[in-house]
């Protein structure tokens, strides 16, 4: 008997010694219009670069998704950084926010509906 409260005592305690897995944020295109100038974020563009040409938001680095496991981490050595991460419709960006987490970044924001809500809602 005293084994089996030791083996569970021990199993609850690794289980709560796991800590808590970070996970990206939604934000909404609305709240990036009112909240963009007050934070500092680091802005994602993951969209091509010929739809970055054509239009993207003030500030924004364009970093293909296609291109992301090269380039992030010497764009953004400071993974505690805030990262605003946009696309056209949010698909790319949730995957890239998704891959940001994975590589241990922790303020990871993905604009739902990507720079076309942005746009409907900056107007």
């Amino acid at each position: 008997m005293k084994k089996v409260v030791l083996a569970l005592f021990c199993s609850l305690l690794l289980i709560g010694c796991g800590g808590k897995k970070a996970e990206y944020k939604n934000i909404t295109a609305k709240e990036v219009v009112e909240e963009i100038e007050k934070n500092d974020y680091f802005i994602l563009d993951v969209r091509s670069s010929l739809e970055f040409r054509n239009g993207h938001l003030e500030d924004a680095i364009n970093v293909d998704l296609e291109e992301l496991d090269e380039n992030i981490l010497d764009l953004i050595p400071n993974k505690e950084r805030k990262i605003l991460v946009y696309c056209q419709s949010g698909n790319r960006s949730k995957i890239a926010s998704e891959r940001l987490i994975s590589y241990g970044y922790t303020n990871v924001y993905n604009m739902m509906g990507g720079i076309a809500a942005y746009q409907e809602v900056s107007k």
